[in-house]
């Protein structure tokens, strides 16, 4: 029987964020690329799910190639595609991008207090192609796991692009796990 996935309440992010990440949690974001600082974070879907289409079956554009958990390598390559970055990332690979998923989760999440374009999503019938989705624990993990919508995602479960497990539009089932929804627009 599925079960449905929950969606985080902002104090539930702020304490999943705090407990991985201490003080940084509160100072990373997404920026452009650029260092400039507009209210606005440019992005574009188009070159996002571009990147998704062309590499969600295996590997990516970096001389790194795959990591073994490639989840956040992965959207933060799709992300550099339109010009966006994380600011404060620990550890990067070759090509700057961020590749841990609590940084990446907390730059969405403080980035909705930033730019008047970077939204958290409230219910899964609210999602859509394109919007960004993190989940804690999943499958019993003690991390995060970050994914791409390719369709909007319901209760029980989405479509995705994602790595780690390379997804190119496969249905996930969420089994019963607490999620978040961010979108740009």
């Amino acid at each position: 029987m599925e079960q449905n996935a929950r969606i985080l309440t902002d104090e539930e992010e702020k304490r999943i964020h705090k407990k991985l990440l201490g003080l940084r949690a509160t100072q990373l974001l997404l920026i452009p690329s650029d260092g400039s600082k507009p209210n606005v974070l440019p992005f574009s879907l188009a070159k996002v799910l571009s990147y998704c289409a062309e590499w969600c079956a295996d590997g990516n554009d970096c001389p790194d190639g795959m990591f073994e958990l490639d989840c956040t390598h992965f959207i933060s390559h799709a992300l550099s595609k339109t010009r966006v970055l994380v600011n404060l990332p620990e550890t990067t690979c070759t090509n700057g991008v961020c590749i841990r998923v609590a940084e990446l989760a907390a730059a969405f999440f403080n980035s909705t207090r930033t730019y008047s374009n970077v939204k958290k999503i409230a219910s899964h019938g609210d999602t859509r192609r394109g919007d960004f989705c993190f989940i804690p624990g999943f499958f019993g993990l003690t991390k995060l796991h970050a994914m791409i919508l390719a369709d909007a995602a319901t209760a029980t479960g989405a479509k995705v692009f994602g790595h780690t497990n390379s997804r190119c539009g496969e249905y996930i089932d969420f089994e019963g796990e607490k999620c978040s929804y961010y979108r740009v627009e």
